[in-house]
């Protein structure tokens, strides 16, 4: 079952009652009553069993099945899915029952079934498509029950389980019992939800070319510096709100951040008091290390950060949907007058509506302050005006920061804009 694993991350916001009508119609078609009985394959003692891997998707809230290997290492270690064990054993072939996986690309959603007529009707009615090119992800069969449970608030979701515990736990968070669907041979061996990480950051294979955005900025991005705090972060915004993602290391950040330097959102509704807020991933990096990092925005204002190819962080900006005026931008910026910093961003790549490898972006500093920041166009020093407009490369926004007052630092209201350098594309 090696498909391309990129439908998993189809992003797309589509009415969960349209779409998901289509299994429900044909439950109704079918007349069938959630009774809680299945046809049970008792497996013969010598039989050989065939392990059956859960993972959980942390940004969709959906639980994937596998006996691929394959499929769960790539999903595991390079789209960001988090591990949860074994979750049963079931038959070969030669003694169960085939199970097919089916999947909407709207809901974001996979279906397992043995009913060929449930599958004939979901795949040429309700837009779902035959997973592993229509032949069965694995065998149904033994004493062991898998209960099956729905959730039409959760864009329709199915999850399986063999624990009891878990499926009289769960309707109170919204889920409806739908009985015992499928059976094992036995129940596996489940464990905590486990994320990959080489040295605690995770690993992906998103690019700017094959991940479905309305603007990108994807860039090799690396955070230098000294004193109590800067940052080096990608930034989508308009005149009055933003969002941006990257490396910040902030003394006075809240805990358990405080004194590391994270990988962070910062989501501007807008200017005013109250109109910012931070997101942080959980994974913390090392000064002096480049990350590639890449952040995308939807149409509708849905966004998500990346870091080495891995989806870790999303959100929406309300603020930012529906506008043609937005910029793409890198930042580097300093706490407090007296802190250093250098903010390196290499290999630049952009995306504003469709993206093109050939396409050569201008990068201006005009917008830049007299503040002891100095900006760098692939090596060289460029002044803060558009006669130094040029197409770039590599930026390096480095220096001291000057000219706040001692009681003042980049969350002091007033000085927002006068912590950075920033370099803006077109």
């Amino acid at each position: 079952m090696r498909r391309k694993l990129l439908n998993l991350f189809v992003a797309g916001i589509i009415s969960v009652c349209t779409m998901c009508s289509g299994i429900n119609a044909y439950a109704q078609e079918q007349n069938v009553k959630h009774s809680g009985e299945v046809n049970t394959y008792l497996a013969p003692a010598a039989e050989q069993t065939v392990t059956i891997y859960r993972l959980y998707n942390r940004i969709n809230g959906e639980h994937l099945y596998t006996s691929d290997a394959h499929e769960k290492d790539v999903l595991y270690k390079e789209h960001g899915w988090g591990y949860e064990g074994e979750a049963w054993y079931a038959p070969s072939k030669n003694t169960g029952k085939p199970v097919y996986r089916l999947y909407n690309a709207g809901l974001q959603n996979h279906l397992y079934t043995t009913d060929t007529n449930e599958v004939k009707v979901l795949t040429t009615r309700h837009g779902w498509v035959k997973d592993n090119n229509g032949r069965p992800v694995f065998y149904s069969g033994g004493n062991a029950k898998i209960y099956r449970m729905y959730n039409p608030a959760l864009r329709g979701l199915h999850h399986w389980t063999t624990d009891t515990n878990e499926y009289n736990v769960l309707p109170r968070h919204g889920w409806t019992q739908e009985g015992v669907k499928l059976s094992a041979v036995r129940v596996g061996k489940p464990i905590r939800t486990k994320y990959y990480s080489e040295n605690g950051i995770p690993t992906g294979s998103n690019r700017i070319d094959n991940t479905a955005s309305k603007y990108t900025i994807e860039a090799d991005v690396t955070l230098n510096g000294s004193g109590t705090g800067q940052h080096a972060k990608l930034v989508i915004a308009s005149p009055t709100s933003a969002v941006s993602f990257g490396l910040q290391y902030d003394v006075a950040a809240r805990a358990p951040h405080t004194n590391k330097t994270s990988f962070m959102v910062e989501n501007i509704s807008s200017n005013n008091a109250g109109g910012q807020n931070y997101q942080w991933t959980g994974h913390y990096a090392n000064k002096g290390t480049s990350y590639r990092l890449m952040l995308t925005l939807q149409a509708d204002g849905n966004y998500a950060g990346y870091i080495n190819g891995a989806k870790v962080i999303s959100g929406r900006n309300t603020a930012l949907a529906g506008r043609t005026d937005l910029a793409l931008r890198v930042e580097g910026a300093a706490r407090k007058s007296g802190d250093t910093v250098t903010a390196t961003f290499a290999n630049i790549k952009l995306k504003n509506g469709t993206y093109s490898a050939n396409r050569l972006w201008t990068g201006t500093p005009r917008f830049n302050i007299s503040n002891g920041l100095v900006t760098k166009f692939d090596g060289k020093s460029v002044s803060n005006n558009p006669s130094d407009d040029r197409t770039v490369r590599t930026v390096v926004i480095t220096g001291g920061l000057t000219g706040l007052p001692a009681n003042a630092d980049w969350d002091t209201a007033g000085y927002f804009d006068k912590v950075s350098g920033l370099v803006q594309f077109y």
